[in-house]
């Protein structure tokens, strides 16, 4: 039963310090701020966490646990290769809707190990999930067979980090969700073929959908 509590409570201040975080971003929460939103004490944080840093891993390895629980999900299903993609999308875009891209800089500047774990997501997971979701597209004749399913993957990896930088910089008015929409919808109209883009044009907007 205490294991089960110890589990519970620790979850708990995770969802609370990641909804902190993603409204402020991360360098203007304090640990009494966290406590104060959960009503806790400082002390029941430090059970579960060394520190701010600690919990600040601790966070963005579960959002990145839950970003590749959501892509295994969506590969296990019988949908088309866009389809897949138009699913990943959707959850990364629910996900992240409420994103403050204070918690982008903030974690580039002042988490570094923290970021570099999310770098490592992007270029070997989110890679690896563009490439098959390339080639199986073109052996379902969706996606054009010229396209070098590596060399796309590593443009879309471009991509996102342009989107990122975008935020960060914030010089426009565009949130998470617009940005990733446009983003998504470069990348597969840009290797889709004719069919792909019939099927592509009825459903993209499928990824804004709450």
């Amino acid at each position: 039963m205490s294991l089960h509590f110890n589990l519970e409570e620790s979850v708990k201040i995770l969802k609370g310090a990641t909804s902190l975080f993603m409204r402020i971003g991360i360098k203007s929460v304090s640990m009494d701020d966290i406590a104060r939103e959960l009503g806790v004490s400082k002390k029941t944080i430090y059970k579960h966490f060394a520190d701010k840093r600690d919990l600040v891993s601790k966070v963005l390895e579960e959002d990145i646990r839950q970003d590749t629980k959501a892509c295994l999900a969506c590969y296990s299903s019988n949908s088309n290769a866009i389809q897949k993609m138009i699913d990943i999308s959707r959850h990364i875009s629910r996900q992240h809707k409420d994103l403050n891209p204070t918690l982008i800089f903030d974690v580039q500047k002042y988490y570094p190990s923290a970021w570099a774990k999310m770098e490592e997501y992007q270029t070997k997971f989110i890679s690896s999930i563009i490439i098959q979701n390339i080639e199986e597209g073109q052996n379902e004749a969706l996606y054009r067979t010229e396209i070098e399913p590596k060399i796309a993957a590593a443009m879309y990896g471009t991509l996102t980090q342009g989107m990122i930088q975008q935020l960060i910089q914030g010089d426009n008015n565009y949130d998470f969700k617009t940005l990733h929409l446009q983003m998504v919808s470069y990348h597969l109209f840009g290797i889709c073929t004719q069919e792909g883009r019939s099927y592509l044009e009825q459903h993209i907007n499928e990824i804004t959908n709450e």
